[in-house]
């Protein structure tokens, strides 16, 4: 950290020269089960939270901009939101779907104080928005957070390394199947038809190193099987277990080819 950063002598929450002392309202009481607070007690998260001010971001509102300065770091509470990164050409791929629970915005000190990123709201999503100055404060009377936050940087570098790998060794198949089963998790909403998962061929395409046609024909067959159904801009998983299955065989089957 390039400045040192003084903490006050007085109790967080009613320290006279800060403006917001209210804890928000927070909806989901579990939320101090995201890894941002890994091995933070109870009282010192919700402390954390109180310093949080609410936001909601209607659909398609930009949370931040690539190259904008960092000022804020975002936990989301509902809702889901991409992060996405454009070249100098001005083409756009989908690095991240974040949902309830996930930090948007998280990064380690550098010289260059910009966001590397977008992030745009998929639908509406209220959030909590910590300012980027207050926060620093936050890492210093708290010094778990900056190593969940290293933590959690440290998955999505692993994370990348798979899917760089998948894009490499698995076939279009596989790499959606896989796709979708790891969207289940943080996107999926539970409806009559199946899980819906909000992202649509496009997305799915930049997520999976994958061809729109490509993505179509495939699901177009995993609709016929019974598998999925198609939406505009989005794809409901009937049966997860099918698609688990289409991973498995073509890796065993690979696996017995080199043998």
């Amino acid at each position: 950290m390039q400045q040192e950063v003084v903490v006050p002598e007085l109790p967080l929450l009613h320290h006279p020269h800060l403006e917001f002392h209210s804890a928000p309202e927070i909806p989901h009481p579990d939320l101090t089960s995201s890894a941002l607070f890994s091995g933070i007690s109870p009282n010192d998260c919700h402390e954390i939270l109180s310093w949080a001010r609410p936001r909601t971001f209607v659909r398609n509102e930009m949370l931040f901009l690539q190259g904008e300065p960092l000022d804020k770091l975002v936990l989301i509470q509902t809702g889901s939101v991409k992060v996405t990164q454009t070249n100098s050409d001005g083409n756009e791929v989908i690095l991240w779907v974040n949902g309830y629970g996930e930090t948007v915005g998280a990064h380690v000190e550098s010289r260059d104080q910009s966001h590397t990123t977008s992030a745009r709201a998929m639908e509406t999503c209220k959030a909590l928005v910590w300012e980027y100055k207050r926060f620093q404060m936050l890492t210093t009377r708290f010094p778990q957070i900056p190593v969940n936050l290293g933590a959690i940087l440290c998955g999505r570098i692993v994370e990348l390394e798979r899917r760089f790998r998948e894009i490499s060794t698995e076939n279009a198949s596989q790499r959606l199947a896989l796709a979708l089963l790891r969207l289940l998790d943080c996107v999926g909403k539970t409806n009559r038809e199946g899980i819906r998962v909000a992202l649509s061929r496009e997305e799915l395409g930049q997520l999976t190193g994958s061809t729109i046609f490509t993505i179509s024909r495939i699901l177009s067959k995993w609709a016929k099987a019974g598998m999925v159904v198609r939406r505009r801009e989005a794809v409901v998983i009937r049966d997860a277990a099918q698609l688990a299955a289409i991973v498995s065989t073509a890796r065993n089957q690979a696996g017995h080819q080199r043998v």
